[in-house]
């Protein structure tokens, strides 16, 4: 019976040393939080917003580079459909991004916030053309490449994929 006893008080001296340990270390982080400036705090609560920013870049920086290799591999004939909800999907993720780069813009780190801006921009100009390419009545399909293969090896940004499919509206436009 002693040794029951003894497990027993030993089980619950662990789980209180537990249960004690979990609350103490969130109290202690608290704590020294509240006693920290709230630049302090900001650092603590999301790491050091600098570090945030250049993080964010580089993840814009290849969903772009991933999404235009989407967009820029479809063949001749392919619809614009493919085109437009990969455009679509890109800002949406732009827009998921949108609220951590206010935050940061209010910390002094526009960066990531105009970037986004940028990006927006050009996918919203790039759904324009692709939307009156599509509605062209002369071809009812979108060309985005040429014959070559390697046409558009050259477009890695929204910017230039905005500014090649600008040009072909401009290009078809001036045929009609």
């Amino acid at each position: 019976m002693s040794l029951k006893r003894i497990a027993t008080i030993g089980v619950i001296l662990v789980c209180t040393s537990l249960i004690w340990g979990c609350g103490n270390g969130n109290n202690n982080s608290n704590h020294s939080a509240t006693d920290q400036s709230g630049q302090n705090e900001q650092i603590q609560g999301w790491g050091d917003p600098k570090r945030l920013e250049a993080s964010h870049l580089e993840a814009l920086e290849r969903m772009e580079k991933d999404h235009i290799h989407r967009m820029v591999s479809l063949s001749v004939n392919t619809d614009g459909d493919q085109v437009m909800t990969t455009l679509e999907r890109s800002g949406q993720k732009l827009e998921e991004m949108r609220p951590l780069a206010e935050m940061l813009q209010y910390e002094g780190h526009p960066a990531l916030l105009q970037r986004i801006q940028e990006m927006s921009g050009d996918i919203e100009g790039s759904k324009n053309a692709v939307t009156e390419m599509k509605n062209n009545p002369s071809s009812g399909k979108i060309k985005i490449q040429s014959a070559k293969t390697d046409a558009l090896h050259h477009i890695s940004s929204f910017r230039d994929y905005h500014e090649y499919v600008h040009g072909q509206v401009k290009a078809m436009n001036k045929q009609d």
